[in-house]
């Protein structure tokens, strides 16, 4: 499907003549049902998946499958993959600036807090493999390049957003977990970007509450893509086994220091040294 000039109905047509795998094609390049320059030109670009499958070179991937076929990536690399989320000043691009970015990375949850170590999230974001957010190729990561004053971020990216809408899922994440029955942590409930806009401004006015609430409410919403993810990808075909929410909201918090992390357990917006 991610082939020039393949469309479903022959892909369709490849499947019934037991062409499966890009490995069956080029096992089997005579049989291809059809010739010329068209055969060429799916034959090579078998070849150049199957060369970037063993050179796990997921960028390919992301560049080259459409929205609606994305979810294979998901399965085949998502121990790899680092789900982000942020929150901001405002909606401006051109004002605005990061607050907030929470990672769930490789099974671990992070947090980079303006005026703390928000810095400290480039270094992780070197490390990734994968991004994947929700509505982020409008948001998150140009608000990230933009924070940072960096062209651009560099890493192979999917939107989840898209990714729903192919499987037939409307609004934005909090209206996509409901259809999906994901509950989140009852007192975050109800708060949306906006009220983090304002959370943010009552923290810098001297309320150490709404900070603790911000940055549990950024990494709710982290958490939040990687359970919409897994859904996505087992509706979708995938063979991918699925988080129970409640399980996964009780992540504990981990310090990034570039490899290594003190533990820390966040529960009801105070974190405590584990």
């Amino acid at each position: 499907m991610h082939c020039r000039g393949i469309g479903p109905r022959t892909a369709e047509a490849l499947r019934r003549e037991g062409f499966l795998s890009w490995n069956d094609c080029l096992e089997r390049e005579g049989d291809i049902p059809f010739n010329g320059k068209r055969r060429t030109r799916f034959m090579d670009e078998m070849r150049r998946s199957v060369r970037a499958m063993e050179d796990r070179d997921i960028g390919y991937f992301t560049s080259t499958f459409p929205a609606s076929e994305q979810w294979r990536i998901l399965e085949s690399y998502y121990r790899e993959v680092t789900f982000i989320d942020m929150e901001t000043t405002g909606l401006s691009w051109h004002y605005g600036h990061a607050t907030v970015i929470a990672a769930y990375h490789k099974g671990e949850l992070f947090s980079f807090v303006y005026g703390e170590n928000l810095d400290d999230f480039l270094s992780l974001a070197d490390e990734a493999d994968l991004l994947v957010t929700f509505n982020g190729t409008c948001f998150d990561i140009p608000f990230i390049e933009k924070t940072f004053n960096i062209p651009e971020l560099g890493r192979p990216h999917v939107d989840l957003r898209w990714v729903a809408w192919h499987a037939g899922y409307r609004g934005g994440l909090k209206s996509i977990e409901r259809q999906m029955g994901i509950q989140r942590p009852i007192h975050l409930e109800g708060i949306d970007g906006f009220e983090a806009v304002d959370l943010f401004y009552r923290w810098q006015a001297g309320e150490r509450s709404a900070r603790e609430l911000l940055v549990e409410y950024c990494r709710a919403d982290a958490l939040s893509t990687y359970l919409l993810a897994e859904r996505l990808v087992r509706e979708s075909g995938g063979n991918i086994s699925v988080t129970e929410a409640g399980d996964l909201f009780g992540s504990r918090v981990s310090v990034w220091d570039g490899k290594d992390g003190v533990n820390q357990i966040a529960f009801a917006g105070k974190t405590i040294v584990a």
